[in-house]
């Protein structure tokens, strides 16, 4: 009975639109292309998230870099505009130690 009930598990997970979303690869799209940005000051983590799902670009935090760093606790500065993907992440970093650099695909954010 367990070797049918995974297989029929899997597959409707498979089937629903955040599973299939979160694993697809074609969603991040990082362009150069401008996008409307409106993002508000708010946590780090937070704004993070919200600035990949609008502009589709994956954001990295090399934690080795920031050791030491209150992260958590940082807040983002307002990005808002017909912007590119980094002049959105420079400008909601400009409120924090941190800095953003690209790297293949997305961006990379250190101190």
């Amino acid at each position: 009975m367990r070797k049918f009930v995974l297989p029929i598990m899997f597959g409707f997970a498979a089937t629903l639109p955040h599973a299939a979303s979160a694993q697809d690869a074609s969603f991040y799209n990082c362009q150069n292309d401008r996008v409307r940005v409106a993002i508000a000051p708010m946590r780090l983590d937070k704004a993070i998230a919200k600035f990949t799902s609008v502009t589709r670009c994956p954001v990295s935090i090399d934690t080795d870099m920031v050791k030491g760093r209150p992260t958590r606790t940082m807040r983002t500065g307002l990005a808002k505009g017909n912007l590119t993907p980094e002049q959105a992440l420079v400008r909601m970093l400009r409120t924090t130690p941190l800095k953003a650099r690209p790297i293949h695909g997305g961006f990379s954010v250190a101190r």
